[in-house]
């Protein structure tokens, strides 16, 4: 202890350099540490491992919170978004007759009509969907202009009434004898004759004008019922739908040739790829009236479409948007994803029969060397009121 009691007596006549020193001294585990270890305590240079902070816990709060803030505007900003599109979807499609009166001007747009005595208006949840079949495999919109569109092998109108949640389908055979306009290579407008409504697709001079010009042709003829979109595919877009759904199962209802393949009546077919195409397409042009057959075969698939893509949707809500994505080139249509935000949710529970599709009333006749369908127009105007109109009480 002398050694000690003798810094002890110096350290008050010396200067502050004494103090580390005297500081060593004091330090009982001086000696005891290892030779790399022998830093005073508190300079700064000591090995030992300093502990982690925490995050006080009011400070995790506040991350949590402003996460879970972050999470929710994203969640309600796709909720608006969804929302927004669906209310617009509704807009555009359907007809508001609230304030609509009765004149010969909404007469003209087919909002109201009048049948055997009593008046009727347009159902203003229903929305028509026209659904043409184009006879070539040129991508839709860059057709040979000079040559024209195509024609329209198929025609179907799809009737959606989103309030019952009831699905209808009109077949309108290709041979229909309907008042057409006629069009020069250069959009010019020549005359309007009595044809085949199959070739009003022909005379438009661009996709768009061939399908503005089938509407009003098929609106003319259903007593100027309103179509509010309208679709065409090629060729090409039959087997890309044929197959986005998994492939479509048939009974045969006549004798017909699938994939180079000979098929009779009864028989059952699983259609994939170019299966489907050749099985809503043949037809025996050497056998009278053969087209209405092909018809038949055609409401057919669509019905049996239907029923296995409704089961593919409910699974995967997105698959509207990823066929009509696929369909580009191969499609033209003047069909917004605001309305296919809005009609995916309203025909989740839509379901279609056989009994839901019907054909306008008519028969075959060959007035020239080709055959046309003649429309029995009294037959015709009772399935446009029971389809599209209510009585206005």
């Amino acid at each position: 202890m002398k050694r000690k009691d003798d810094f002890l007596s110096k350290r008050e006549n010396s200067d502050h350099s004494s103090d580390y020193s005297l500081e060593i001294l004091y330090d009982d585990s001086f000696e005891d540490r290892p030779l790399g270890d022998r830093s005073p305590k508190g300079d700064g240079r000591s090995r030992r491992k300093k502990k982690k902070k925490r995050l006080p816990m009011q400070r995790w709060k506040k991350i949590t919170l402003g996460v879970v803030a972050t999470l929710l505007v994203i969640i309600i900003g796709i909720a608006g978004s969804f929302f927004y599109l669906r209310a617009q979807g509704e807009k555009n499609l359907k007809t508001d007759l609230s304030d609509v009166e009765d004149t010969p001007e909404t007469r003209k747009e087919g909002l109201f009509i009048t049948y055997k005595g009593k008046e009727y208006q347009y159902n203003e949840d229903v929305i028509n969907f026209l659904c043409l079949g184009i006879d070539n495999s040129t991508p839709v919109e860059q057709a040979n202009e000079m040559k024209g569109q195509g024609l329209a092998d198929a025609i179907i109108l799809v009737s959606i009434n989103v309030e019952s949640g009831k699905i209808k389908i009109l077949a309108i055979p290709r041979d229909t004898y309907v008042p057409v306009k006629v069009y020069d290579e250069n959009g010019k407008f020549l005359i309007e004759k009595n044809m085949q409504l199959t070739l009003q697709y022909y005379y438009g001079k661009t996709a768009e004008d061939s399908c503005e010009l089938m509407v009003n042709a098929v609106s003319n003829l259903l007593f100027k019922v309103p179509i509010q979109r309208y679709c065409a595919i090629n060729l090409e877009a039959i087997p890309i739908l044929n197959d986005a759904i998994g492939g479509v199962d048939i009974q045969v209802l006549e004798d017909v040739e699938v994939g180079g393949k000979p098929y009779h009546a009864g028989d059952t077919i699983h259609l994939q790829g170019k299966m489907a195409e050749d099985y809503i397409r043949d037809r025996n042009t050497d056998q009278f009236a053969s087209s209405m057959g092909r018809l038949e075969r055609q409401k057919q698939y669509m019905t049996n479409y239907f029923a296995t893509a409704m089961v593919q949707v409910k699974n995967d809500l997105t698959l509207p948007v990823s066929i009509y994505q696929s369909l580009q080139g191969n499609m033209y249509a003047n069909i917004s994803v605001e309305d296919i935000t809005y009609l995916v949710p309203e025909m989740l529970d839509v379901s279609l029969t056989a009994d839901d599709m019907s054909m306008i009333p008519g028969e075959v006749k060959q007035p020239d060397e080709h055959e046309a369908y003649m429309v029995n127009s009294e037959q015709l105007k009772e399935l446009v009121v029971n389809f599209f109109y209510t009585e206005v009480l």
